[in-house]
């Protein structure tokens, strides 16, 4: 996967990985702690899971300017994985005190404003070089690997770290999720070390416009209006996204309160072979293994050692299965783990389509693909009206909190499937498009430019949460739909100005 690509970039890869498996453990379980340790409803608890993400994707537009112009990417990105540490650890803290939350939740945000967009200023810096730019997209897939390898396995330790504070040492609920976020300060003392350990790989790409003269890089001087250009460039596509993330960050609102309000809370053996960590491992690894065994080109070699990890994936897997009752019950945080999981498996299919398409000279330029991205979010979302027709209201579902009429598992995860495929033709297609299109001077600005695009939709997803309680299930879905066209044809409009801007 890394072959022709610097070592920096799998350096990255993995310290990205344990800032991402921190973060997302944190985030499964976030909204459920808000209602089970405050007592608050899914509209308050939705609007401030909306306000911090906000803060978590505005403050890189600060740590940006903190990098460019005073301490360097590096140092940023070490303080920032810090003060992430410290929030994590106010937040493990049991307590009733709103305004502790309040600080930690603040706290995540500031560090995480220090480290993210500075990472990705590295990551593009590391293929500058002529010879190295064509690889810079498929760089940003690769990357992106890592930031949902480590959201794959958050929820499932969630999950498993609540259930034993909860079930084995008879702890409360909230206190139970209080551990899970312990868990995210654990994921970032290993990005940490990861980060610092191996510097040497990507020491020569953290460096600033202003280094340029010991940077190995040939990036060409810009006449003020080509980069006024390409700054109005890209400031038309950080409001086009908006509405996306808008849309796609209701996984951890509305998408999570479907979860555990309208989708059955138990399933049989079958179903549950992919909400048990062991057994989806062996569901995974069988259909890699087959991938390789059924591949022509594939070296014989390779193909018996597919044989063998096919082999002990269905002996592990029929294990797991004989273990299950009739009936299993579904932590409702497990379903985040689908995206990531997709994710993963298809990035590599994605690059490849991509590559073939460049080949022929018919690949789409970045923003054409976001504009792709955001037609099949509204696919994905339409499958959300679908599993909505003949459900309640959430406003009439009372004390219980759980409809009587509950929908298969398999509506939620097709949702997700789909969702990945627009946020692979979306997400790292963006910070490949910024780190190519960002005059050298401000790449740190601009890439805190594009996650401040990010918090005001992740500020809108909470913001329309009110309207999920509100609302028919089927009238909120179709609000993100229409966003989402809208946003499609927005890019459509302005796809030539885009190109143009950018040559």
């Amino acid at each position: 996967m890394f072959k022709g690509h610097p070592k920096g970039l799998a350096v990255l890869f993995f310290a990205n990985m344990g800032e991402r498996f921190g973060f997302y453990t944190m985030l499964s379980v976030f909204t459920y702690y808000l209602m089970a340790n405050f007592g608050w409803d899914e509209s308050t608890s939705s609007n401030v899971y909306g306000i911090f993400l906000a803060g978590v994707y505005f403050m890189p537009l600060f740590g940006g300017l903190i990098a460019d112009h005073l301490l360097g990417y590096g140092k940023t990105i070490v303080i920032g994985t810090l003060i992430m540490t410290g929030g994590y650890a106010l937040l493990a803290v049991p307590t009733g005190n709103e305004a502790l939350v309040y600080a930690a939740l603040a706290t995540i945000a500031v560090g995480n404003g220090l480290f993210k967009g500075n990472l990705v200023v590295i990551v593009g810096n590391l293929y500058e070089k002529k010879e190295m730019s064509v690889f810079r997209d498929a760089a940003f897939n690769i990357f992106y690997m890592g930031i949902n390898i480590g959201a794959f396995f958050a929820p499932f330790a969630a999950s498993a770290i609540k259930d034993y504070f909860v079930d084995t040492l008879n702890l409360s609920t909230a206190q139970g999720y209080n551990a899970a976020f312990a868990l995210a300060g654990v994921g970032m003392i290993l990005s940490l070390l990861v980060f610092l350990a191996f510097r040497k790989h990507y020491a020569d790409a953290d460096y600033r416009a202003k280094d340029k003269k010991k940077a190995a890089t040939d990036a060409a001087d810009l006449t003020p209006r080509q980069a006024r250009d390409r700054v109005t460039a890209l400031l038309i596509v950080f409001g086009i996204v908006v509405f996306f993330w808008m849309a796609f960050h209701q996984n951890g609102a509305t998408l999570s309160l479907f979860a555990k309000q309208f989708t059955v809370d138990s399933v049989g053996r079958e179903w549950f072979m992919l909400f048990d960590l062991p057994a989806f491992l062996s569901v995974i690894a069988a259909v890699g293994s087959l991938v390789f065994l059924l591949r022509g080109e594939v070296a014989s070699r390779v193909k018996a050692s597919a044989a063998v990890v096919l082999a002990a994936a269905i002996g592990v897997g029929y294990w797991r299965w004989s273990t299950f009752k009739d009936a299993n019950f579904l932590d409702p945080e497990l379903f985040q783990s689908f995206n990531p999981c997709f994710i993963v498996f298809l990035t590599p299919l994605i690059v490849a389509i991509f590559a073939k398409l460049a080949a022929a000279k018919k690949e789409p330029s970045s923003p054409g693909k976001i504009g792709i991205g955001m037609l099949v979010t509204a696919i994905g979302f339409s499958i959300m009206i679908a599993a909505s027709i003949g459900l309640p209201g959430v406003h009439t579902l009372g004390e219980s909190g759980r409809s009587a009429i509950a929908v298969s598992p398999a509506w939620l995860i097709s949702t997700y499937f789909t969702l990945t495929i627009a946020e692979l033709f979306l997400s790292p297609m963006g910070l490949s498009f910024v780190a190519r299109v960002a005059p050298p001077k401000i790449r740190g600005l601009m890439q805190g430019g594009w996650l401040c695009a990010t918090a005001v939709g992740n500020y809108l997803a909470g913001f329309i949460g009110r309207f999920y309680q509100s609302w028919e299930l089927w009238q909120f879905f179709l609000l993100l739909v229409v966003a989402a066209l809208i946003s499609a044809v927005a890019v459509a409009l302005v796809l030539k100005k885009l190109k143009a801007a950018t040559q």
